[in-house]
């Protein structure tokens, strides 16, 4: 489906606006400050149910209002589907779909596949392991349809075992909480494993666009010792958690590294290449799932020309059956 019509009411600094896109390529051309990364920032937010800017929804709505309301319109080839998403500054949501209240935004997020590309977005790169895993998951959301239970219950569970290691003295009081997370983790992690090797095709030949002259290389690392069952580490590693009072093995610490020529890619390119490099994985991602089920996926790019100078034609950066938005700075006409 593509996103065919945006309205937007008390979010950021626009009190009301009402957008038609097209598919394919929908440019924002303005002055800086004139509400382009809003806009953006107000299709993710219908899509994620959070604003990729603050985490605080106080700075979401706009100035003495109580909730932003956004509504969006989908387009498939054989129906229209209508979402919208209110939140107040209790953070309570409300979202609709077709009429209906009482949906969740994990099937917004569903219905809207959508890659982010920002200044910013290069930490999946040279930031923490939990902006590979959250690469990953992405995938794993978009192709099993059982991930985002499991993810949400092995999250619900890792945090209940961590405090439970503050509390008890032998692995047995413990052994409740790891009958229920063994499974999950286990599956958890297959799953990613499966979509990091069957994606690392369409990643490699992306980025070969857009970095020739290095040679990139993908591993898929699951959080614990390859060949050993979780359900070994969690009770050998007891003791050292208990000290810790947290669980230092599982899928919570999986990482998906890249390396460039053998080396790790943040410690081998450039601040520019890494932006490059970000950019051809989200693109790989989304043209994957397209690939793999049929469905489209929309590119929210901010900041077009300072970040994309260098990449390949713009027939690289959009790939085909796909939708993108895109900031541009309006230049300086003197």
């Amino acid at each position: 489906m593509s996103l065919s019509r945006l309205l937007i009411k008390d979010f950021r600094n626009i009190e009301h606006a009402d957008l038609a896109l097209s598919p394919g390529f929908n440019f924002l051309v303005g002055a800086n400050g004139s509400g382009k990364t809003s806009v953006l920032e107000a299709i993710y937010t219908l899509g994620h149910g959070r604003a990729f800017r603050s985490l605080q929804i106080g700075r979401v709505i706009r100035h003495e209002q109580d909730a932003f309301v956004l509504h969006g319109r989908l387009q498939g080839e054989e129906r229209e589907t209508a979402i919208g998403l209110t939140k107040d500054k209790q953070g309570d949501s409300k979202v609709r779909i077709d009429g209906t209240d009482g949906h969740k935004v994990a099937e917004l997020a569903h219905l809207m596949p959508m890659q982010l590309i920002t200044p910013e977005g290069f930490t999946l790169l040279n930031g923490g392991p939990k902006y590979r895993r959250a690469f990953l998951d992405w995938g794993c959301f978009h192709n099993e349809a059982g991930f985002f239970t499991a993810w949400s219950n092995l999250k619900r569970l890792v945090k209940q075992r961590n405090a439970a290691l503050r509390q008890v003295s032998r692995y047995a009081q413990l052994r409740p909480w790891d009958l229920e997370l063994i499974p999950l983790a286990e599956q958890i992690s297959r799953w990613r494993a499966e979509y990091s090797a069957a994606i690392v095709e369409d990643m490699a030949d992306t980025c070969q666009q857009f970095l020739p002259e290095f040679t990139l290389t993908f591993s898929f690392q699951r959080g614990w010792e390859k060949e050993t069952d979780y359900a070994e580490v969690l009770e050998r590693n007891f003791e050292r958690d208990r000290m810790l009072t947290y669980t230092a093995h599982g899928p919570h610490k999986a990482d998906f590294r890249i390396r460039a020529d053998g080396a790790p890619v943040e410690d081998t390119l450039s601040r520019g290449q890494l932006k490059l490099l970000m950019c051809a994985l989200r693109l790989a991602q989304g043209e994957f799932l397209t690939r793999v089920s049929g469905r489209r996926c929309l590119y929210l790019i901010d900041d077009f020309a300072s970040e994309l100078d260098d990449a390949p034609p713009r027939s690289v950066i959009q790939p085909p059956e796909s939708d993108a938005v895109a900031g541009f700075r309006q230049r300086d006409q003197r």
